[in-house]
């Protein structure tokens, strides 16, 4: 028989877990509202999350309580969930936005940046080899006719 204290630290504690649980479904929301997956993208997505967390909660089970699912188990979870749905789950999700479209401006003007800075480099490296592509050519066909054989120095018929 399990100590009441140790159940109600299990409870306090599968309770913590239902919450974070909650935040990480807020997050994958969040990602989805960005990424936009198609329906079946949305559907492999939800799945790989559910298992995930699945595979997650029975690894924090067998942590918390040697994985003894009681009706308190269920009850501690819900009810963290439902804790952080009621009082944090609209200002975590508007936090979430907001960082998730600073984000992609900053990723959108790295981008911007990155791209000029290669165009920078770059044009001026490319218009010199092409600028220098001419005589190179040049000494190239006259390297290929000198070493070709019956050219200048070959030995074909000599």
């Amino acid at each position: 028989m399990i100590p009441v204290l140790d159940q109600w630290q299990i409870f306090l504690a599968l309770a913590g877990a239902g919450m974070v649980l909650a935040f990480a479904f807020d997050c994958y929301r969040v990602g989805r509202y960005f990424w936009r997956p198609r329906s079946l993208a949305t559907m492999v997505g939800d799945a790989l999350f559910w298992l995930l967390f699945t595979l997650l909660t029975f690894i924090l089970l067998m942590l918390i309580n040697w994985g003894e699912v009681r009706a308190y188990t269920f009850l501690a979870l819900v009810l963290g969930a439902l804790l952080y749905g009621l009082f944090l789950s609209r200002s975590t999700r508007r936090c979430l936005y907001a960082g998730g479209r600073i984000l992609g401006s900053a990723l959108a003007l790295g981008r911007r940046l990155l791209n000029r800075t290669v165009l920078v480099v770059l044009l001026p490296g490319r218009l010199a080899l092409n600028f220098l592509a001419w005589p190179r050519k040049t000494l190239q066909f006259i390297w290929s006719r000198w070493l070709r054989p019956g050219g200048p120095g070959g030995s074909a018929g000599g």
